[in-house]
């Protein structure tokens, strides 16, 4: 299926953000810097070396002994029962072996789609931190342009005031506001050196941040059913749920597995020495009487092999396989409600977001096209009425500041449009935007 990005991605120009080399670069210089990002690079890759090692037998055990050794003479030789044993031994969980592969795959999977929610994450705030710039210096300029004009104007009601015909009241009202637009300027200047931090820490180095004005973005109407889908197929978080539910059928499967025994089969070489076996050769008699003579003659003894087939019963099954496996299917039946639940959001997010991009698209062409042009047809019309004395001051002052509310507004609806648009992408799994 074809991402819906490409569809959105025509909701913007060329020149989407005003800013897209300098944002691209950003999200490229994240990608590749960032601590997390890389922290979150090496555990899947950790993930994916326990893969072969899921379906690995246990190692092999190797057995050295002495059997029937006499306790008095500690000979080999003396007893036809001593002999020296080497034997090798295999334990073979039966049916166990590919449900552990399988989890462990799914682990793999799921790490790689946590590195890919955890880009999604950082790549949004970068760019939401980024937007906000955008408007912290935009805003700026707008109270900086507001302050020539209102300085403008104290000046022009200072030379009335001399001339008698002013109001020194009118004057220290207008200095208040200037000085309020100054205090203005001052958080918002803060502000953005808070954000420059946070972008660089996003970014994971110092960053050169280039700065451009956020321009008039291309509104096009989003159809819902195919943000969606696209939620369903390619969100992450969604799909870390969705792996959680197949991991715990597995785990099932595996704990059900364990109703059929281990096998360990061994085999043992056991060599025996050969002895020397005392017979009656002969009687010979003597002053002593009669004695026997004994022959010692070489007795050959044949090594010895062993084998042997253990296997495990699982007596206890009422009191651990069975509670075992119940609660696999609880932990399924968890997972699953989750992923329903997670999905319900989504979908709602989307909904919101879509209805969001409506609101600012319309609040912007309402600043944009009425209350802005208005403002200003207001404030030259109050200008030219207090020249001729026919206006008094602070109802000038009062246009002037509702004129710098509208375009802060209008700045605003800009900035929360594309913030809308970067998380509605963030849901449907796009990284990086242009």
């Amino acid at each position: 299926m074809k991402k819906i990005v490409i569809l959105l991605s025509v909701l913007v120009q060329s020149a989407v953000y005003g800013e897209s080399a300098s944002i691209a670069e950003l999200q490229r210089m994240a990608l590749s810097e960032n601590p997390r990002i890389k922290a979150m690079e090496a555990e899947m890759q950790a993930m994916k070396k326990r893969v072969p090692q899921s379906d690995a037998l246990e190692d092999p055990k190797v057995k050295l002994g002495v059997n029937n050794l006499p306790a008095k003479s500690f000979s080999f030789t003396k007893e036809d029962m001593t002999s020296k044993e080497i034997g090798i031994s295999q334990m073979i969980p039966l049916g166990k072996l590919p449900y552990q592969k399988r989890i462990a795959v799914q682990e793999y999977e799921r790490a790689l789609v946590k590195l890919k929610a955890e880009k999604v994450e950082i790549l949004h705030m970068l760019r939401m931190n980024y937007y906000e710039l955008i408007y912290t210096g935009s805003s700026i300029k707008i109270l900086e342009d507001i302050k020539k004009q209102i300085k403008l104007v104290i000046e022009s009601e200072v030379a009335a005031a001399k001339a008698g015909m002013g109001s020194i009241t009118n004057v220290i009202k207008a200095k208040i506001e200037y000085a309020m637009i100054d205090e203005e300027i001052i958080t918002l200047r803060q502000k953005r050196k808070e954000i420059e931090q946070n972008i660089n820490y996003l970014v994971g180095s110092e960053a050169d941040i280039k700065i451009d004005a956020l321009s008039e973005p291309g509104f096009k109407e989003i159809p819902v059913e195919s943000v969606k889908k696209e939620i369903f197929a390619s969100n992450p978080e969604l799909k870390l749920f969705s792996l959680g539910v197949e991991i715990s059928k597995n785990e099932i499967l595996l704990k059900k597995s364990e109703y059929a025994p281990d096998l360990e089969i061994g085999l043992s070489y056991m060599q025996r020495q050969d002895g020397r076996r005392r017979n009656a050769f002969d009687t010979m008699l003597d002053m002593g009487g009669a004695t026997t003579v004994y022959k010692s003659e070489k007795m050959k003894r044949d090594d010895m092999i062993s084998a042997m087939v253990t296997l495990s019963i699982p007596f206890w099954f009422w009191k651990k396989n069975i509670p075992m496996v119940d609660e696999m299917k609880k932990k399924n039946e968890s997972a699953k409600n989750l992923y329903q639940d997670k999905l319900n959001d989504m979908n709602a997010r989307a909904e919101t977001l879509l209805s969001q991009l409506v609101k600012w698209r319309d609040l912007y062409r309402l600043y944009h096209d009425r209350l802005i042009p208005q403002t200003k047809l207001a404030l030259e019309t109050s200008l030219a009425r207090y020249r001729t004395s026919s206006v008094e001051f602070m109802p000038v002052i009062d246009t002037v500041r509702m004129l710098l509310r509208y375009e802060k507004d209008l700045i605003m609806a800009v900035k929360e449009y594309y913030a809308s648009y970067s998380e509605l992408n963030a849901l449907m799994g796009v990284e990086v935007l242009p």
